[in-house]
């Protein structure tokens, strides 16, 4: 990141029972920041709700490590395109 911040990431849905095939690809520039708890907890919660007792390990693990050993970082992407694509099929 620090010799070059390009990046593309990708989100991908997929439902092989469905058919359903979702992508999203932003590419731009990166910038590798320190790990912000509250930031990261208020995104955290969006997905597995409020209740941190009920957050996998994982989650917790990542979010409260100390940053320098585990190596826990942000990284925001300031987009400068965005593309969404259904590649989904008709299953059956």
């Amino acid at each position: 990141m620090a010799e070059d911040p390009r990046v593309a990431p990708v989100v991908d849905e997929c439902g092989p029972v469905s058919g359903r095939v979702r992508q999203v690809v932003a590419r731009g520039t990166a910038e590798l920041l320190p790990c912000d708890v509250p930031r990261g907890r208020r995104k955290l919660s969006r997905y597995p709700g409020e209740d941190e007792s009920r957050w996998d390990r994982r989650f917790l693990d990542h979010l409260y490590a100390d940053p320098e050993p585990s190596g826990t970082v942000r990284l925001p992407v300031v987009p400068a395109s965005l593309h969404a694509s259904d590649l989904g099929c008709q299953v059956g």
